[in-house]
């Protein structure tokens, strides 16, 4: 039987403005991917605030930190020690085990959560093992007393046990060791670093590390991922652990050395932690956001708050639609995006970014309402007189490839003009929307002259194309699209002429979601594009890891994808829009919950595949990313907020966003 290791260490906070002392309780736990239970060998403990750190062995793991300037001390806690449960849950029964190290006899006993003891258990001092059994579904709280001493963990029961019992189940090994003291300091928000070493396969090997502002109590588990986390001599005492490296059967090799990082790194990695393109509207109705102790009740806060946080830059989207109308109808039908990317609503954003003196990135989607990868629209400028023009009383779909160029250059000069005249920086632009399958009405499934061909090629074409029939996109989508593009950043560069504002360094780009193209689809489009008059300075996808996609291993996916887009584009990488669930999705994303190997659907396991996207990226060949809508409440488990009413409380992963991004 595996001994159960439970580690507690506990925070005794005496704070200047009160007399009473706060005790904070983390317990810590090991499980490996598939949540079964890992024996630790130890925890270390880092306070990067105050700039110590101590390791606790199995079972001298109590201690007690007295202020910022006390003396702290691992307890004495009358050598009792209770493991948690495992399983816990359980069905019927589980095990546990007690370390006593001092004479006298020791009581174990359960209660349910009405304080009702229903079972009992006397054993003397010593190291010991037992099978609990329960009948009743529920929580309960197991406790051992002994000399006037107590510990207790809680275990939930799924029921399905004959009886109520604590059955002894022989001698459990352990050492005690000897209690020490130590001059440590600690206070109520000091960022703690956690790590887990334990041993498999006979070499030790380190669990995934947990940084974290702490201020409450806390239970961890401290997640191994069996020989993808090899404890390494070289490796930082602070930051998350690396994106799970990939076995030698997943490596992105020339060769067999290993990923390639590529030559090509923007240095000054972008995140785009940035008000949302629902943002605005959330503030009308009343929404306010809060992280820590700062609440943010309009836009200018929030986005201030994220800059704090380590965001670099915003964000944008906007489509052709000009101005909000009283509803969320597009040619009668219901359009869920009529009213959130507007021209207006866009240069707001825009003037926000002015406001605060950040840059932005726009996306100038060039559809009506929306485009995306699934969805497709042709862009209208029937609000726009003088653009709209330019047709000469045609309709988009009766244009010529010609016809349409003309009128998205001008389009290009107007947006690109209309958005630098809000005083915001624009280092970046984006053209298009998961651009695979078409850009402004040259699309599957849309009607155009340019190639009547297109309005008949229905979903089996689109989702087979991208495997099977690569050369058919590149013959009739991605021919016509090319000079699409480099028509509306022609545009947008004659706006930086006619303002006198310097264009050298402004880059240009487009994005795809990676979900329905393989890696080698995704390089033949940036290949094609440039080769076909689109000169991109950075490549742009969508990663979203949870969503139902063509590839099963969502890792090596992205690994694979964007180190061949270095290697045979000679471009950096920027992830557009990336996002993970805390819990069910639900609603429109339902189907949404692919779970990635080691990132649980929990806030932990949000922050930790963010984190590891981000250093894995920062040294291969990623320029960036941006964490898609991190404050928009119809985003489900997705967003960086919990919500109740229309309130936003920040989870994990933006209360540590500064620790988890490296900045």
């Amino acid at each position: 039987m595996k001994k159960i290791i439970f580690f507690t260490i506990l925070f005794g906070l005496l704070c200047s403005n009160i007399s009473w002392a706060q005790n904070i309780t983390l317990q810590f736990t090991g499980c490996d991917a598939e949540n079964g239970y890992v024996q630790l060998n130890r925890v270390m403990v880092t306070n990067h605030t105050q700039g110590w750190q101590e390791t606790l062995s199995w079972p001298d793991t109590t201690l007690t930190l007295k202020g910022t300037t006390g003396v702290a001390e691992y307890a004495d806690n009358g050598g009792l020690f209770l493991s948690q449960n495992n399983p816990n849950p359980f069905s019927g029964t589980t095990d546990v085990s007690l370390t006593s190290a001092n004479a006298g006899e020791v009581t174990l006993e359960i209660t349910d959560m009405n304080g009702r003891v229903v079972a009992t258990h006397h054993r003397s001092s010593g190291n010991h093992r037992f099978h609990i059994t329960l009948s009743a579904a529920g929580t309960y709280l197991l406790t051992a007393r002994q000399n006037g001493k107590s510990v207790s963990v809680k275990m939930v029961c799924r029921g399905g046990g004959s009886t109520n019992a604590i059955e002894y189940a022989g001698e459990a090994q352990s050492s005690i060791n000897t209690p020490k003291q130590v001059v440590r300091s600690f206070t109520p928000n000091d960022l703690m670093e956690y790590v887990g070493y334990a041993t498999l396969n006979g070499i030790e090997v380190e669990s995934r590390r947990i940084v974290q502002v702490q201020d409450a109590s806390q239970t961890l588990s401290l997640l191994f991922m069996g020989m993808d986390y090899p404890l390494s001599a070289g490796a930082s005492s602070i930051g998350w652990s690396v994106f799970s490296p990939i076995e030698a059967a997943n490596s992105l090799v020339a060769g067999k050395s290993g990923v390639v990082p590529s030559e090509k790194r923007d240095t000054n990695f972008r995140v785009a932690l940035s008000l949302s393109p629902f943002s605005l509207t959330q503030f009308q109705e009343g929404y306010t956001f809060t992280i820590g102790d700062r609440t943010a009740t309009t836009p200018q806060e929030l986005q201030q708050i994220y800059r704090d946080l380590g965001s670099t830059e915003m964000y944008v989207r906007i489509a052709t639609k000009r101005h909000v109308t009283a509803e969320d109808i597009t040619d009668g039908e219901p359009d869920d995006n009529a009213n959130f990317h507007t021209f207006d609503q866009g240069i707001a954003l825009c003037q926000i970014a002015a406001e605060l003196g950040i840059p932005i990135n726009p996306e100038i989607m060039c559809a009506f309402t929306y485009m995306d990868m699934d969805r497709q629209q042709a862009p209208r400028f029937d609000e726009y007189p003088e653009i709209y023009a330019l047709q000469n009383g045609k309709r988009w779909e009766e244009l010529t490839l010609d016809e349409i160029c003309v009128v998205l250059e001008a389009y290009g000069a107007f947006v690109g003009e209309a958005i630098l005249s809000t005083g915001c920086t624009v280092n970046n632009w984006n053209l298009g929307n998961e651009a695979n399958f078409g850009f402004a009405g040259i699309s599957m499934g849309l009607e155009t002259a340019v190639n009547p061909k297109l309005q008949k090629a229905g979903n089996l074409r689109k989702y087979t194309a991208p495997v099977f029939a690569r050369g058919w996109l590149k013959r009739n989508v991605w021919k016509y699209d090319a000079p699409a593009y480099a028509a509306v950043k022609r545009g947008i560069l004659s706006a930086y002429d006619k303002l006198g504002i310097d264009a050298s360094d402004v880059k240009f780009s487009t994005h795809i979601a990676t979900v329905v193209f393989p890696p080698k689809c995704s390089v033949k489009f940036f290949e094609f594009m440039k080769d076909n008059g689109y000169e991109m300075e950075t490549a742009g996808i969508s990663y979203y890891p949870s969503a139902p996609s063509l590839s099963a291993n969502k890792k090596k996916l992205l690994k694979k994808t964007i180190t061949k887009i270095n290697q045979k584009c000679d471009l950096p990488v920027f992830i557009g829009e990336f996002s993970y669930p805390s819990g069910e999705m639900d609603g429109p994303f339902a189907g949404w919950n692919k779970k990635v190997r080691g990132y649980k659907h929990d806030e932990q396991g949000q922050a930790n595949i963010y984190a590891d996207v981000v250093k894995w990226g920062r040294e291969n060949g990623m320029a960036g990313i941006r964490y898609w809508a991190p404050d928009y409440k119809g985003w489900y488990s997705m967003s960086m907020f919990e919500f109740s009413g229309k309130k936003g409380t920040a989870k994990a992963i933006l209360k540590n966003h500064r620790n988890i991004i490296g900045r």
